[in-house]
């Protein structure tokens, strides 16, 4: 087999090698969006029509680190849902629905619709509403 031969041949293994892996890149990154679609429709407030009701046994928020004010409180790991002593209050008119919101805006969400203090929702809506984008297109 001449130089050129061998050449071609890990050439065409080193392609289908990185065939491989891109597959399972576009894999991941499908299941991964596909368990963030299901979490957004889970947490409260988000659109629970058409969710793939995914079973996972994980928090939809991370656990505080104790560094903050603890406004962030986490989801039940059973149900996905907040926990049923906490009140939960509708969002402002202003807010979308949160279908795509990311995992600061959900807690940020979470954090204000289980707030009981008035002052301190408001403030954590209007943090929503910095970190989201929505009070600079008006």
């Amino acid at each position: 087999m001449t130089a050129e031969e061998r050449a071609a041949v890990l050439d065409d293994r080193l392609r289908r090698g990185y065939e491989t892996f891109d597959g399972f890149i576009l894999g991941e990154r499908e299941r991964a969006q596909a368990e963030s679609n299901a979490a957004g429709s889970a947490a409260p407030g988000g659109d629970a029509g058409g969710g793939s009701g995914s079973s996972s046994s994980q928090p939809q928020t991370m656990p505080e680190s104790g560094a903050t004010s603890g406004a962030v409180v986490a989801s039940s790991p059973q149900s996905g849902r907040p926990p049923e002593s906490e009140e939960s209050f509708p969002p402002p008119e202003d807010i979308p629905s949160g279908r795509d919101d990311d995992v600061v805006a959900r807690q940020l969400r979470e954090a204000a619709m289980s707030e009981p203090d008035p002052v301190l929702r408001e403030a954590l809506w209007e943090e929503y509403r910095n970190y989201t984008g929505i009070g600079e297109a008006q």
